[in-house]
Formats: C-alpha cells, sequence, structure tokens
C-alpha cells in the first residue's frame, strides 16, 4: 500500500511560535458556539490526524471494529522519517472530509474523537529537560471569530487526564527515540520489521478491558524499548 508523506501536522506544529504557554487546569480562548456544524477542520488535513495507540484503542472499542478492518476504509498508514504510522484516513479530493463527518457537519464519533481532534487549535510545547509538555493557542488554528474561554482540561475531555498526558509524554519520546534509529540503521530489513513490530505491539493486538489500555500501555513500551 502506498504511503502519504511525512506530516504536515507535525511540521505546523514544530513552526509554531508559543506566546503564552497553559497547564490543563488554565482557562484559554478556544471555544467558540458557531463550531457545531462548522465542519471546517475536518476537511483537507490529508495525512495530519496522527493516531496514538490510545487512539486506535477508543476507535476499536467504540465501533466494535478490529485495527485491521478499519485499515483502509477509515484508516491509513503514512512513512514519518522511516517510521510507519497510522492516521485517519480522509476522502478522496485535496478538500477530502473526515471519514467521520456526518452530513450535517457534525462528528459521527465525538465521544471517541482521536487526541489530535480534542486538541485543535491548541498544540503542545514539549521540554526535553523535565520530559513534560505545556499547550499553546496555535497561530493558524480555528478561524472563526468569537472565540471564548474554557477550562482546557474541559476542552480535551478525557478522563485521568494526567494518567492520559503522561501516556502522550511517553509515546511522544519513545517515537523519537525510533525515528532516531531508524534514521542511524542502513539495514532495510530490520527497518521493516521494527515498522511490522510496532505495529503489531501497539496497535493491531487488543488492549485487554481489565486491567486497562495504560497498564498494557506500560507493559508494551517496556518490551518495546528493549528492542532498540
Amino acid at each position: 500500500m502506498p504511503f502519504c508523506t511525512q506530516s504536515k501536522q507535525e511540521a505546523f506544529m514544530e513552526q509554531q511560535m508559543p506566546v503564552r504557554l497553559y497547564d490543563a487546569g488554565d482557562m484559554a480562548k478556544v471555544y467558540c458556539a458557531k463550531c457545531e456544524g462548522c465542519g471546517k477542520c475536518c476537511h483537507g488535513m490529508t495525512d495530519t490526524i496522527h493516531l496514538d495507540p490510545y487512539d486506535v484503542d477508543m476507535l476499536t472499542k467504540g465501533l466494535r471494529k478490529t485495527f485491521e478492518q478499519l485499515m483502509g476504509s477509515t484508516i491509513a498508514l503514512h512513512n514519518e522519517d522511516g517510521l510507519v504510522l497510522p492516521h485517519l484516513r480522509m476522502e478522496d479530493g485535496e478538500n477530502g472530509a473526515c471519514p467521520f463527518l456526518g452530513a450535517d457537519g457534525r462528528c459521527t464519533i465525538h465521544a471517541i474523537r482521536p487526541g489530535y481532534c480534542r486538541l485543535f487549535p491548541l498544540g503542545r510545547d514539549y521540554s526535553q529537560e523535565t520530559h513534560t509538555f505545556r499547550y499553546f493557542v496555535t497561530d493558524n488554528g480555528c478561524d472563526m471569530p468569537g472565540k471564548m474561554k474554557v477550562r482546557i482540561s474541559k476542552w480535551l475531555g478525557i478522563p485521568d487526564l494526567p494518567r492520559y498526558e503522561k501516556f502522550v509524554t511517553d509515546w511522544h519520546y519513545y517515537i523519537k527515540d525510533v525515528k532516531k534509529v531508524m534514521a542511524e540503521s542502513d539495514d532495510a530489513a530490520f527497518r521493516e520489521s521494527l515498522n511490522m513490530f510496532l505495529l503489531k505491539v501497539f496497535y493491531e493486538t487488543p488492549y485487554d478491558e481489565k486491567e486497562g489500555f495504560y497498564y498494557w500501555f506500560d507493559k508494551r513500551l517496556e518490551k518495546a524499548r528493549s528492542v532498540l
């Protein structure tokens, strides 16, 4: 299957110059009452709505489908610095819509929408020293007028947000480590094997609901780090 180009979303986030940084408990001007039914941010996103393991766990459980069943119809793969990762597959065309955008311009999977969708129009500013991140409002995000302040934790709407933020940070820096290994390796077979391993371990294999996603993610991350 052909892979999309390196993520424009990642480049977009990296180009932002945060003026003010926020914590999850802070208020930020990101809410707009006119947002409902707009759907502008759900068009033309190409390969930029990256899916992390938490996103895929939410989608597979919420839609009652396996990762393999979602592949091709609503999920596709892209190549990012040699690393193959999944993203939401937009409809064909330059301004293709998200496959989960309803006819009324509203999200049909709002309760289980991916992290990138929850975050927008916020970005994350990571600290290499502390391995944490803070939020900022993107310069070129939503241009809808009439923004109002809302607490970021409420905007994200994610249960046990501190635990989720730890997961996001762990995944971010693990992916950075994998990209570094990929860049330093001339062994094409190794790179292909590593990609297949990561997709299998973090995306294709279901997370048992008894112990919960985070428990099993930590176990799998520990295992995955041992092969780098």
